[in-house]
């Protein structure tokens, strides 16, 4: 009975031979695959580098013209600031409230000539003080009027744009035009005329005022024939 027992436990050499040849098979399998999944990464990462390389020159284009670009926006952005600042400028010259100290400058300038015309003062603290107030004035008006001509230039702008008209017809060149009442070459001559008998004669003049009878009509002559050519 134990040597029954030892032969039932102990593995039959062919048994075991038959798990290590499945085992092998199935690992074989897996490496081919696997060798067959790195293949095919190797192709497609080949293909990706080619098609990186291609566009390369592409993307450094690319990267110039943007470099370009953003240097042209730095440029239009410190242009506008500047011209905002410029035109913060203007309006605070040209706002209202400088036009209205150009009008009241004006009215002290009015009544200091009114007090040098009515003796109330003198020529010589006058003219000092006219001359100054005379320059300032001078400034605040050609303020006055460049803001007036900005306010223009703005209710222009805001205006829609007229419609433009349709070209209206061409006339005729005057060659194509036939003229009216004018000469327009010598008639055309008839190819056969009429008769002698039937064309009437115009009378003859004599004295003036007195016109005499109708003349005799005259008869064709008959035609003599030609001799023969020699």
């Amino acid at each position: 009975p134990l040597r029954n027992r030892r032969k039932k436990h102990s593995p039959e050499p062919g048994e075991k031979g038959g798990l290590l040849s499945a085992r092998e098979g199935k690992l074989g399998a897996g490496f081919q695959g696997l060798q067959l999944e790195r293949e095919a990464c190797l192709a497609s990462n080949y293909a990706l580098a080619k098609e990186n390389l291609a566009l390369r020159p592409r993307l450094e284009m690319g990267r110039a013209a943007l470099a370009i670009k953003y240097q042209e926006l730095r440029e239009v952005a410190e242009s506008c600031a500047d011209k905002l600042q410029r035109l913060e400028e203007s309006m605070h010259r040209w706002s209202p409230h400088c036009a209205l100290g150009w009008l009241q400058h004006s009215a002290e300038l009015r009544e200091q000539m009114e007090q040098l015309l009515l003796g109330e003062q003198s020529l010589e603290a006058f003219l000092p003080a006219f001359q100054r107030g005379r320059a300032l004035a001078h400034l605040r008006r050609t303020q006055a009027e460049k803001l007036q001509e900005l306010l223009r230039r703005r209710e222009r702008a805001a205006q829609p744009a007229p419609i433009a008209a349709a070209d209206p017809p061409r006339p005729f060149p005057a060659a194509a035009v036939p003229p009216t009442g004018a000469a327009r070459g010598p008639p055309a001559v008839p190819r056969s005329l009429p008769p002698l008998d039937s064309r009437p004669v115009p009378p003859l003049k004599g004295s003036p005022g007195c016109p005499l009878g109708p003349a005799p009509l005259l008869s064709p002559r008959p035609s003599q024939p030609e001799p023969p050519h020699r």
